[in-house]
């Protein structure tokens, strides 16, 4: 199978475990087909030589379609092995995704395409099924039942064994060759796929602005050329496909003409007996069955083959350097000192330094592209500064435990994220063992309990998708709830205000006083009236800060 990721999928302790499944269901296999057609064979032979009637043979015939109804039995046990070993598999592995990319976090994959990933995650599993579900239960069928089957014939009629030992490997040639294009088309079928899931997602995002500026047509033609794209692949490779089926249709018919006309003369010339014939002539065709449903199965394998390459890369992707100290109790006192952040050969921050005292509240002013998401993002330690260093009460932040450090911070982005659960399942994001009685209080703080009170079914109301139940002043107070129930010593908020009008402003201004309360705030903003409820106004430009002319 290789030693490659299609090979590493394999060796995964479940399917190494149907592989020695298969093979046990294969040797008895091998035995009813043996016990089947020498029942056949003999019922045939006796019947037609007139040795004896049907009905006195009728145990005989009993035998072969019980030999028959076994065989039957023993592939359904092999697929619902394979089928549940598939599925515990891809379950594994997707758990094991999600779970390598919460802990690589947003530094780590932000070079990647958030639609791409989704597609990994979705599709790209999905498609492993085909190689551990029917490319590797197919393939220990193929190596197990037509050698004992051609072994069979060996002893049977040496002539004819000898064809199928010679012919073979001449099917297993061709369907390697035919296979090499297929991988080829398959890769090139994920790639497009991986590229529509992109597109898709990136053209969801911004929708809204194409449709305002009239360009979602263009959008459309765009997605339909990637998707054209997609079909084409796919189509190039079910076309190699049926290539390499009929290869293998054509060499088992020719194989199987050349021991008929073998068997055929010596049996004409009275060197072989009717039942030996016959048994050699009903043998062959299942020499060749397993080598023929392994060329499907290869081809359903090669679907997955890109799609465990992708997965086994995300999981082979190095997580970053993690500090194992304990963060110190209370309200932190952070300095930033020196701290550049370059991203390619442009500074994104240039030696900052920057003092946050214990609940000390700081506004963070600039013009886009400044840097001011740049210190946001190195504060909540998703970005590791190039040079110099964060210091929490005089401890590195990178020698801090992350998980921890993020315990203590609170993160209020400018549009937040919002579950399509309800209201407390949304506070509780930020503490999952708050009770109902601290959610309330939360959402008191945020100035947003009358409003949560007034909704059809109050704490347990569903949000619906993407919230629609609330306006964006509410999403905001929202999130300030589920900051609050964190109780985070930290508070970092994104432009609160960027997209509200004066009430909405006001609002949710009046609930920020509430929530920082005994905390330490940073907040980016571009408008003035967030500006009164901070200590000092930092500038930020070009990458560096500049402090306020006056502290307020």
């Amino acid at each position: 199978m290789g030693h490659g990721p299609a090979g590493r999928l394999l060796a995964l302790p479940g399917p190494r475990r149907l592989a020695l499944t298969c093979g046990v269901l294969g040797v008895l296999t091998w035995v009813l087909v043996v016990v089947q057609w020498s029942l056949v064979a003999a019922f045939v032979s006796a019947v037609a030589t007139g040795e004896a009637t049907p009905s006195a043979l009728a145990g005989v015939l009993a035998g072969a379609l019980a030999a028959w109804l076994a065989r039957a039995g023993l592939l359904a046990v092999r697929d619902r092995a394979a089928a549940r070993t598939s599925a515990r598999v891809r379950r594994t592995l997707r758990a094991a995704l999600l779970r390598r990319l919460a802990a690589l976090g947003p530094r780590a994959v932000e070079g990647e395409r958030g639609g791409e990933l989704v597609t990994t995650v979705t599709e790209g599993v999905g498609k492993l099924d085909g190689v551990v579900g029917r490319l590797l239960p197919g393939g220990v069928a193929a190596a197990v039942v037509p050698p004992l089957v051609a072994a069979t014939v060996l002893v049977l009629d040496p002539a004819s064994g000898v064809l199928l030992l010679l012919t073979g490997p001449l099917v297993l040639l061709f369907l390697w060759l035919t296979g090499t294009v297929a991988e080829r088309a398959a890769r090139a079928s994920w790639e497009t796929l991986a590229r529509l899931g992109s597109a898709l997602v990136d053209t969801l995002r911004v929708l809204p602005t194409l449709v305002a500026y009239g360009r979602a047509r263009t959008s459309t033609r765009w997605l339909a050329d990637v998707s054209e794209a997609h079909r084409a692949s796919t189509m190039r490779l079910l076309r190699t496909a049926f290539l390499s089926g009929f290869v293998l249709e054509f060499g088992a018919v020719l194989c199987t003409a050349l021991v008929a006309v073998t068997v055929g003369v010596r049996l004409f010339e009275a060197e072989m007996t009717l039942q030996r014939a016959l048994l050699v002539l009903l043998l062959t065709p299942e020499f060749f069955a397993p080598l023929r449903a392994l060329g499907a199965d290869r081809h359903a394998g090669l679907e997955g083959r890109p799609a465990a390459e992708r997965v086994f890369a995300l999981l082979d992707t190095p997580e970053p350097a993690r500090g194992t100290r304990a963060v110190p109790p209370g309200v932190p006192h952070v300095r930033l000192r020196g701290v550049t952040l370059r991203h390619g050969k442009r500074a994104a921050l240039s030696g900052v330094d920057l003092d946050l005292p214990p609940l000390s509240r700081t506004a963070l002013v600039g013009p886009s592209g400044a840097g001011k998401t740049s210190l946001v993002r190195v504060l909540l330690g998703f970005a590791v500064p190039d040079e110099g260093a964060v210091l929490v009460d005089g401890l590195p932040l990178a020698d801090l435990d992350p998980d921890a450090w993020r315990a203590t911070v609170a993160y209020v982005p400018e549009r937040p994220w919002l579950l399509p659960g309800s209201v407390a399942d949304n506070v509780r994001l930020g503490r999952p063992g708050a009770t109902d009685g601290e959610v309330e209080e939360a959402l008191a703080r945020a100035r947003l309990l009358d409003v949560v009170r007034r909704l059809p079914q109050g704490l347990q109301t569903p949000l619906g998708e993407d919230a629609a139940r609330l306006s964006g002043g509410e999403r905001l107070r929202l999130a300030l709830a589920r900051a609050y129930v964190k109780d985070a010593a930290l508070l970092v908020l994104d432009e609160p205000t960027g997209q509200l009008d004066p009430q909405g402003e006001r609002e949710v201004l009046a609930a920020l006083e509430e929530v920082a309360a005994g905390r330490t705030v940073v907040t980016v903003t571009h408008r003035s009236a967030p500006l009164a409820l901070h200590d000092r106004v930092v500038a930020v430009e070009d990458g560096a800060v500049h402090e306020p002319a006056v502290p307020r």
